[in-house]
């Protein structure tokens, strides 16, 4: 049950980037006042539970990087999400990054590929063939641009998970991970803001483009992204082994789509619905399935 809430609560914080999308909401601000309060409130924990001492040095500061690189990918899921739909979206993000991470964990960890996750991946790159047509081409926005923002979204996250994983192979607790990245994350996104509007604006772009439904949007998300992965931590302690628990996690792509055709009138049809259910099926095999 902690898997499944755990997929709700992703799926469900995911739909908010379909929203800001649509709604064309700054999505720096968007990735910057979740990621702000989530620090302040994991800080403060921290502060009376933990010894700060151990978030300093070079694994602290890689899992800040890891942070920062965070924060590119919540502000490209965004303008990806204005120029393609979720059903195209989601299931090549969700495909894309896994891939990475395992090629990441052979170079850098001495991780290596098993029969099954070549199956998952040779399976997964069927997908693009299925969404990736002519019709879609003339339906999306900007097909060619949305898939450019697709891959950079799926580099950012793995390169993110996996200064996370550095994290936690050297036993730094969870929740200091979690301040360091959320700490990252707001560093990471004012310095996009000051880099595309200057230093002498920031005050103006936060008053004028900065509005109730756009903080309660980003607050909703980042609240759901940390019970997403309390759910998590709660369904490894019980015993939940890392394949199933990613497996049902993956399932989450479903909500958004289908809120985002459901809410926002997104084509969908037979051949996207086979391409979802591939994509799937090939995390499963990601996951680590033997």
């Amino acid at each position: 049950m902690s898997a499944i809430g755990a997929a709700v609560a992703a799926g469900l914080s995911n739909f908010f980037f379909k929203q800001a999308a649509v709604r064309k909401y700054n999505a720096e601000l968007f990735s910057l006042y979740g990621a702000v309060v989530s620090f302040c409130v994991l800080a403060t924990i921290v502060i009376f539970r933990y010894d700060w001492s151990m978030a300093f040095g070079l694994v602290g500061g890689l899992v800040f990087i890891g942070g920062f690189i965070a924060s590119l990918t919540n502000i490209f899921k965004v303008y990806a999400l204005r120029f393609i739909d979720s059903t195209i979206y989601f299931p090549l993000y969700k495909l894309i990054a896994p891939a990475l991470s395992i090629c990441v964990g052979v170079v850098f960890f001495g991780e290596a590929f098993s029969r099954v996750e070549w199956f998952g991946m040779l399976l997964g790159l069927l997908v693009p063939l299925l969404l990736i047509t002519k019709i879609e081409n003339g339906r999306q926005t900007y097909l060619l641009a949305g898939l450019g923002l697709v891959l950079l979204t799926g580099m950012f996250s793995a390169a993110s998970a996996s200064f996370m994983k550095l994290g936690s192979d050297v036993m730094i607790p969870t929740l200091v991970v979690m301040t360091l990245m959320s700490f990252g994350l707001s560093v990471g996104t004012l310095s996009v803001i000051v880099l595309k509007k200057g230093i002498g604006r920031l005050f103006v772009v936060l008053m004028l483009e900065t509005s109730k439904g756009l903080v309660m949007g980003s607050l909703w998300r980042a609240g759901l992204i940390g019970v997403s992965m309390l759910f998590t931590l709660h369904a490894y302690i019980s015993g939940g082994t890392l394949a199933i628990v990613q497996t049902i996690h993956s399932m989450y792509i479903l909500i958004p789509i289908v809120l985002a055709i459901v809410i926002y009138n997104e084509h969908w049809n037979l051949q996207k619905v086979i391409a979802i259910v591939l994509s799937i099926s090939s995390l499963a095999f990601l996951g680590g399935l033997s």
